[in-house]
């Protein structure tokens, strides 16, 4: 799809939903209106950590909730993610299961490290790379209640990283359990299983999924030849996750453990079919205490520890016979206090986050396979750093349809001074179909440890003069509900100063730099029911003016699905389509270091369908087809000699079974 195309086909998307469709509701939409109904009323509280409504949000937000993405088939937050407008998510050459993710066409790197995820309120953002990808690149959606997506900055609540989103989890209480086979040797078991009392409640689930990975050519970057070489391998992974939630009186305890075992593919872009394992696995216990005032004042307390490590181990392809093996553990220690409470018909709230992020061991080790502890290195300095913030948050209305929200933080790191994060929201109702919202945020992003302290590494070249960056963002947002959907529409413009940004080094060591980025864009959602049986959801991002040319992100994204439930069946089928990406590298090293290099890959456009069976009440039996007419195509490449892309993941098919009981 050309350019002027897409243009159009997003001008005819807009025009259409402007419009009144006559004919195509029923008065009894079944299971598809309830979960639309459901998706309206959902309470909403990514936003201002208080319950609001897709109309009252003062913030971009896009909600999918279980009943969607059961009826989707979605499995895990990559799937979800290229059905956000603004948002996103491609394979990388980091590892076999690792997805890079990206906001509003702004990407640094392969963790996401701009965008903000959440499990129940706990932040799985890592601080040596900065984003959540390194230790959760495969997040199950299988215990999900529903997703809250924020389009755009969120740092008035969530501090750093909620720079271009944030990203929500909730985490359901239904008991299950679900098994499932496929393509390359997949496996799957989950279960969930729940103890309730009028004491107070016990949830646990747990899920491992294999698969021997899919036979797949890549290229050799280390070589660089004048003709490309490439290597036959496989991109096996094991993925296992165990959550706890438990509930006593005023006290609530939740642990999560999660665990990614990845073999042969890429490791940051470098390959190694014989001998390459990556571990990752990201561990957090919190304990949390809420407390109802007798006034309304309530109180809710946190204290929270988390380890998040990865590690390598491969053979070097340069030189023979050597091994490297190595990685970086590290843990944080934190707290949360918020306080909140009504006063004359207004909303306040005030908070206190202090953390306490630490690298406590990043050693590795070269050598041969006999003594592959030979040579003992440090890739950072094994310390941390404190970071201190407070926050506050006001809403009121202002007249009888209009509300305000105003609110502060300020964060203190100890390496990088401070930073005030101010927000702004107007939402004015509008009779009771339309809602139009006036926003300005302001976020920041404090550099990873990566960017500013990684020593003796092969990849990285660190730059400790870097700065944190900030973004201001400005948004209108229209909301109109209709008969039988909504749709929603928001322009967004961000200027980024001390914009992080990243460099080549002549080594070819990736590095980063401080410059300025402006970006501005559309995006578009509608969802609607045309029948009893009939339900679309579309998704539109347009970058009016992108970040640049010279990126590995989209400019045009249009995803949408289409849902036909009638008695038992439920059949879906989805469509992502993105624009040209523009990879920068190095082809002609070492001849000419000081030029850069490009790569063009061409939009592409790939389907998904989903097929279930309601047996009964309790048993459904599903058939998942990702890539549907196995499209090959290729993508940008993490390290700057991989000048041919990194291949896409190829057709494959799934299909199990999920027992829900009581």
């Amino acid at each position: 799809m050309t350019l002027l195309r897409f243009q159009t086909a997003l001008w005819l998307s807009t025009g259409i939903i402007s419009m009144t469709v006559a004919g195509a509701y029923a008065e009894n939409m079944d299971l598809l209106s309830m979960s639309l109904e459901e998706l309206l009323q959902a309470k909403i509280t990514s936003s201002t950590l208080t319950e609001e409504s897709l109309q009252t949000v003062p913030s971009s937000m896009t909600v999918y909730t279980r009943a969607e993405i059961r009826r989707l088939g979605l499995q895990n937050l990559p799937q979800l993610l290229n059905l956000i407008p603004g948002y996103q998510s491609n394979r990388s050459d980091a590892s076999s299961l690792n997805q890079s993710i990206s906001s509003r066409g702004r990407h640094l790197g392969n963790v996401g490290s701009e965008i903000l995820v959440l499990i129940d309120g706990q932040r799985l953002n890592n601080d040596w790379s900065g984003g959540a990808n390194q230790g959760d690149s495969l997040i199950s959606l299988e215990n999900v209640e529903r997703v809250e997506f924020i389009r755009g900055p969120g740092s008035s609540i969530y501090g750093s990283n909620a720079v271009m989103g944030v990203i929500n989890i909730i985490t359901s209480n239904q008991r299950e359990l679900v098994v499932d086979a496929g393509s390359f040797g997949r496996r799957h078991l989950s279960g969930q299983w729940r103890l309730q009392s009028s004491a107070g409640n016990l949830l646990l689930y747990a899920g491992r999924t294999e698969s021997n990975g899919e036979p797949l050519s890549v290229f050799e970057p280390f070589q660089n030849p004048a003709t490309p070489v490439y290597e036959n391998t496989r991109d096996p992974f094991t993925a296992n996750d165990v959550y706890l939630q438990a509930n006593l009186g005023e006290f609530s305890l939740d642990a999560r453990v999660a665990q990614r075992d990845m073999e042969q593919f890429y490791v940051s872009g470098y390959v190694d079919n014989n001998s390459n394992l990556y571990e990752t696995s990201s561990n957090s216990f919190n304990l949390g205490w809420h407390h109802a005032f007798a006034d309304g004042i309530k109180l809710d307390g946190q204290v929270f520890n988390s380890h998040k490590a990865f590690h390598l181990h491969a053979a070097a392809s340069l030189i023979p016979y050597l091994i490297i093996e190595g990685g970086v553990r590290e843990q944080e220690l934190g707290t949360q206090w918020v306080l909140q409470g009504e006063l004359n018909q207004s909303h306040w709230l005030m908070g206190w986050e202090w953390r306490n992020p630490t690298l406590e061991d990043t050693d590795a080790h070269f050598g041969p396979p006999e003594n592959r502890s030979l040579v003992d290195v440090p890739q950072a300095p094994e310390d941390g750093r404190i970071i201190n913030g407070l926050f506050g948050q006001y809403q009121t209305n202002l007249a009888e349809h209009l509300a305000l929200t105003l609110g502060l933080r300020r964060d203190a790191y100890s390496d990088f001074g401070s930073h005030l994060s101010p927000r702004a929201g107007l939402v004015q109702q509008l009779g009771e179909k339309d809602t139009l919202k006036l926003m300005y945020s302001e976020a920041f992003r404090a550099p990873s440890r990566i960017e500013t302290s990684v020593i003796n590494s092969s990849a990285y070249e660190k730059n400790p003069d870097l700065r944190p960056e900030t973004a201001k963002t400005t948004e209108l947002v229209w909301l109109r509900l209709m008969r039988a959907g909504y749709v929603s529409s928001t322009l967004f413009n961000t200027e980024v100063d001390r914009a992080i940004v990243e460099t080549v080094t002549p080594q070819l060591k990736r590095s980063w730099g401080n410059s300025h980025q402006s970006l501005a864009g559309i995006e578009i959602e509608w969802q609607n029911n045309w029948s009893e049986h009939l339900q679309s959801r579309v998704a539109i991002t347009d970058l009016i003016n992108p970040v640049g040319f010279v990126q590995s992100e989209s400019h045009h994204v249009l995803s949408g699905s289409l849902s036909y439930e009638k008695n038992q069946w439920t059949c879906s089928l989805l469509a992502n389509y993105q624009s040209a990406k523009r990879d920068p590298n190095e082809q002609d090293v070492p001849a000419n270091i000081t030029t850069t290099e490009y790569t063009d890959f061409g939009g592409r456009t790939l389907y998904s369908a989903h097929l279930s069976y309601l047996m009964n009440s309790q048993v459904r039996l599903y058939l998942h087809v990702d890539n549907l007419f196995d499209k090959h195509y290729l993508l940008p490449a993490n390290r700057p000699a991989n000048f041919v892309g990194v291949p896409g993941a190829g057709r494959t098919v799934n299909a199990g079974m999920s027992w829900a009981f009581n």
